[in-house]
């Protein structure tokens, strides 16, 4: 079975088993008390993965993160694909492919000294509940093997949101990318707190609470 098979089949799956963990520790009912004081202190919760699926060699895993913003403000923020280079790690292009009422196809492009990566994603978007499911358009000409994942933003205490993020991705072989595996992989879950930093800073004066648009 060749990888984009497996890459789409994977996908089916292993979307659905993230999305039921992560909504269940969404709700903090599956949190140790260690990572509990870590979202309350507005650090990073970080549960890292490393598997083999079929011919997939994958990285990721979920993380958390409470940002200081309530849930309509983070969400205007994930669906903003002119400043996801503020957003994602090592990120020096985005650009919105498709664009429809709940699905949206947009290319990437990560730099970093002599790697450089592409890929576009088909994003499904749930406004409603305010969830994005995404992977890889294998119809494409993509420089990654895989990736699949999602992020949800819900409610927490004191008008923040919290922010979940997954993902599996194989980013391929060779001896560049073999060097920096690790480092990606490191990066990989550290998306929520690049979105907390930008959110908490210059986004602060971007984006506006549903409260302050709806009184408009």
């Amino acid at each position: 079975m060749g990888a984009r098979v497996v890459s789409w089949l994977s996908c089916v799956v292993v979307v659905g088993l993230l999305w039921a963990s992560g909504a269940s520790a969404g709700s903090g009912s599956r949190f140790s008390a260690k990572e509990l004081k870590l979202l309350a202190k507005g650090e990073l919760v970080q549960r890292p993965v490393v598997e083999s699926r079929g011919e997939l060699r994958l990285i990721g895993g979920t993380s958390w993160q409470v940002i200081d913003a309530p849930p309509s403000v983070v969400w205007q923020a994930l669906l903003d694909t002119r400043r996801y280079h503020r957003m994602l790690p090592q990120l020096a292009e985005a650009k919105l492919v498709r664009r429809g009422r709940d699905a949206r196809k947009v290319w990437f492009r990560h730099a970093a000294g002599p790697l450089d990566m592409t890929y576009t994603l088909d994003m499904k978007i749930n406004a409603g509940e305010r969830d994005i499911n995404f992977r890889i358009d294998d119809s494409r000409d993509n420089s990654i093997r895989a990736a699949w994942g999602f992020y949800t933003v819900r409610p927490y205490e004191g008008g923040r949101s919290l922010l979940v993020y997954a993902i599996r991705a194989d980013i391929g072989d060779g001896l560049g990318k073999s060097l920096v595996r690790s480092t990606v992989h490191e990066w990989m879950l550290k998306v929520p707190w690049m979105i907390k930093r930008f959110v908490e800073g210059s986004g602060r004066w971007i984006y506006k609470p549903a409260s302050q648009v709806a009184a408009r």
